[in-house]
């Protein structure tokens, strides 16, 4: 089955701040793993953001400059797109779209999904909730819709595809060099908190370190910038329109952020932090944070930065601190991929881990299993964990396991051959048999391969095995038979 189109209103600009539209890329590519086209619907973006859209093969549709953004030209607008690309569910990100622009969408045979940062709409007319922030479960999301959908917490964290594979590239905690801080508040941070916060780093009484402060194209305070980092008695670059972030928390000691959706990626990497607030709506995030000790709060715009705050803090940045398991509970990269299935049939692929050697020994012994693979006999452990390990540890194998909700129900693995096409193999766990899920499996497993560039594909099946092969028969692929099996090719 072809995953329709995803229809996502989001808007940036100095005043709303990049956040929305920048995640908004992260559930676009979440849709286009699963083999769908993503499309992006807006009135107005700066031109950096724009360019991050395109080159993500996000298909981008402007808003009229004569339309109110969230009136009913806005609403009119929204659904000729959707109807026009053949979109099912329209994904909306701002705090602008009412109940009656709600409910205006979905009087046209549309689903809506609402993604926000608080409960500002009361009640919601909407099919499903999104909020990634950890304070959304104590917050009520009264909706007329009597089946809305809540996803609600850091399990929903929206992370871009850069950050995903971060975690191999290398980090150097030499002792001899300075300490390095990243500082990023925003695309836009209207206010200048970033100038106040280089005064304060200027009083505080510690080594000269490194700083990388990063500015969005957005930022009106440039030139100041400049001119405070060239009289500083620290070593500071200021670095415009960062496209490569996972790079820069991999240079990084530590960072000082804004409360926004940029904390979700400093913790994936598992880096010290410093927070401040710079916006009314990211003061949650940031009192949760504080709370829960997992950074520093340093104030913010209303009630200016806390230098002696600062001051524990830098004097407490280790080149030796990078923790990158340390927020996985909260923070585990897959929140995108969650809310894609939610969206799509409830199912949605996570990479294997060495966490995962039981689970796949297990299944891999399961009778039905044996009976057929090409290799019938029941495999040893210790074979088992060899093998196992080794296709973890090898450039030439993909292994992914397949989740409804949390709950694992499948495996699907791909092995590269000689010629560089890549052999797929795939089983579905006893409990969930019986229910389609291995054409939904192979489908997700190839959208991902081809998401990555892949494109060559081939599998062997038993003749036994006839529930496979009719996966693969429904795949239409080039089909050849063999003395006890079939190989199927899609080119």
């Amino acid at each position: 089955m072809k995953t329709p189109a995803l229809l996502i209103r989001a808007d940036a600009s100095v005043q709303i701040g990049t956040g929305h539209a920048m995640r908004m890329i992260a559930l676009a590519q979440a849709w286009q793993r699963r083999g769908g086209q993503a499309h992006l619907l807006s009135a107005e973006l700066p031109p950096a953001v724009a360019d991050r859209v395109i080159a993500a093969s996000i298909r981008l549709h402007a808003l009229d400059d004569a339309l109110t953004v969230g009136d009913t030209g806005d609403q009119d607008r929204t659904v000729e797109v959707a109807q026009r690309i053949g979109a099912q569910w329209v994904v909306v990100d701002g705090y602008h779209f009412s109940r009656d622009f709600q409910t205006a969408v979905r009087n046209d045979a549309l689903r809506l999904a609402v993604v926000t940062d608080f409960d500002y709409c009361q009640p919601w007319s909407c099919d499903m909730i999104i909020n990634q922030n950890p304070h959304a479960k104590a917050e009520t999301y009264a909706c007329d819709v009597e089946d809305c959908q809540r996803l609600l917490g850091t399990r929903y964290v929206l992370l871009r595809r850069e950050f995903l594979s971060h975690c191999e590239a290398q980090h150097s905690p030499s002792p001899d060099r300075p300490r390095r801080v990243l500082m990023t508040l925003g695309g836009s941070d209207a206010a200048n908190t970033t100038g106040a916060i280089l005064t304060a780093l200027d009083q505080c009484r510690t080594d000269p370190m490194e700083i990388r402060v990063l500015i969005g194209s957005a930022n009106p305070h440039q030139s100041l910038l400049q001119k405070q980092a060239a009289s500083s008695p620290h070593s500071i670059e200021l670095l415009v329109s960062v496209n490569d972030m996972p790079a820069q928390y991999t240079w990084a000691d530590a960072v000082i952020t804004a409360g926004g959706s940029s904390c979700w990626e400093w913790m994936y990497f598992g880096l010290d932090a410093a927070v401040v607030v710079i916006a009314d709506n990211q003061q949650p995030i940031y009192d949760e944070l504080v709370q829960a000790n997992m950074a520093i709060g340093l104030g913010g715009t209303h009630i200016g930065v806390d230098v002696s705050r600062l001051q524990t803090f830098v004097q407490n940045i280790h080149r030796e601190s990078r923790q990158p398991d340390r927020f996985r509970q909260w923070v585990d990269g897959y929140g995108a991929d969650r809310i894609a299935a939610a969206l799509d049939s409830g199912v949605w692929l996570r990479a294997a881990t060495q966490r995962d050697c039981q689970m796949y020994f297990d299944w891999a012994n399961d009778p039905l299993v044996r009976q057929h693979a090409l290799q019938t006999d029941e495999i040893p452990w210790s074979d088992h964990v060899e093998w196992f390990h080794g296709q973890l540890a090898s450039d030439q194998r993909r292994l992914f396991v397949a989740m409804r909700a949390e709950q694992p129900v499948g495996q699907i693995r791909f092995s590269q051959t000689p010629d560089g096409t890549w052999l797929i193999a795939y089983s579905i766990a006893d409990q969930a048999r019986d229910c389609g899920l291995g054409d939904e499996l192979l489908r997700l497993g190839i959208a991902a391969m081809q998401f990555a560039g892949e494109q060559r594909f081939v599998a062997t099946v038993k003749h036994t095995n006839t529930a496979s092969a009719k996966c693969f028969d429904r795949l239409g692929w080039c089909k050849t038979m063999c003395e006890e099996t079939y190989e199927y090719r899609n080119q």
